[in-house]
């Protein structure tokens, strides 16, 4: 199937049992649908989970919710039942420890009781920061190397790690969101992505929502990890590579708004490295 050749899944044991797994979906224009299943109580795994591309919408018993660049998952759910819907061009990164192994390792450094193993389903979605990303970024790219190194795996898996404790334990102790704001502040970004050739200004979106700009703005920053526009900024160029596998550069541009082609350009270039046009050629080979 078309999945199977532009999927790469890489799994690696360590000695700390520790599971790695990388999924990329690469060259298609259709949303992948997944379903997946924790392991049992007896094996049952902690799972850190960074999306580095694309987005993913999880549906499951307790409700659905979305992964994206701007959050992390940290989950413990033994058996339980998830349907995956994820854009094409997702890019996840995956890692799996036993309970006993992570309290082994981390002793009580990072105030694991934010991840109660004890519970039948423990979901810790908290905003993605830099030192996640670039560490699931190194596995990914440790893991799709010609002749991995054990070693550097290993110490880049305890990294990534390390840094999504530290993400939990500095959530736990900050100010939580309520759930009614939360759900407000979920149907802002939703209002904000639903066009992304005309962004709404954060006083549209305070009308929109009943909050007012500042608890925008704040709340942004705490559950998706970034700004109003930063978010739609992010969400506006993974489109507009997703675009350029079928469009030119201006029809892309056009289509996201922009009326000044080199304007398009920087933003592109500023998130990608490279310029749109290299994008395109890529897309055409």
């Amino acid at each position: 199937s078309q999945a199977d050749k532009s999927s790469i899944n890489s799994y690696l044991r360590l000695k700390v049992e520790i599971v790695f797994v990388c999924r990329f979906i690469i060259g298609t224009e259709v949303r992948q649908h997944f379903q997946a299943v924790t392991e049992g109580p007896e094996d049952a795994r902690i799972h850190f989970i960074c999306q580095l591309r694309g987005s993913t919408r999880v549906c499951q018993a307790r409700g659905d919710f979305e992964l994206n660049p701007s959050n992390v998952l940290a989950s413990f759910a033994p058996d339980a039942g998830f349907h995956l819907d994820c854009s094409p061009d997702w890019c996840n990164v995956e890692l799996r420890i036993a309970a006993p192994s992570l309290f082994e390792l981390a002793g009580d450094a990072y105030g694991l009781k934010c991840l109660d193993t004890r519970n039948a389903c423990c979901l810790l979605l908290n905003p993605n920061n830099t030192h996640i990303r670039d560490a699931a970024a190194r596995l990914a790219n440790l893991l799709t190397a010609a002749h991995p190194c054990a070693l550097l795996v290993q110490a880049a898996a305890l990294e990534f790690i390390a840094w999504h404790l530290k993400n939990l334990h500095a959530n736990e102790t900050n100010d939580r969101i309520c759930s009614r704001e939360c759900r407000l502040l979920w149907l802002a970004r939703e209002r904000l992505l639903s066009d992304l050739s005309s962004p709404p200004t954060i006083e549209q979106l305070a009308r929109d929502t009943g909050l007012n700009q500042l608890k925008i703005k704040q709340g942004f920053k705490v559950l998706f990890g970034t700004t109003t526009y930063g978010l739609f900024q992010r969400e506006r160029m993974e489109r507009a590579l997703a675009l350029l596998q079928t469009n030119s550069v201006t029809e892309t541009a056009s289509l996201l708004g922009y009326s000044n082609i080199s304007h398009f350009s920087v933003a592109f270039r500023k998130q990608f490295g490279v310029l749109p046009s290299e994008a395109r050629r890529k897309a055409l080979v």
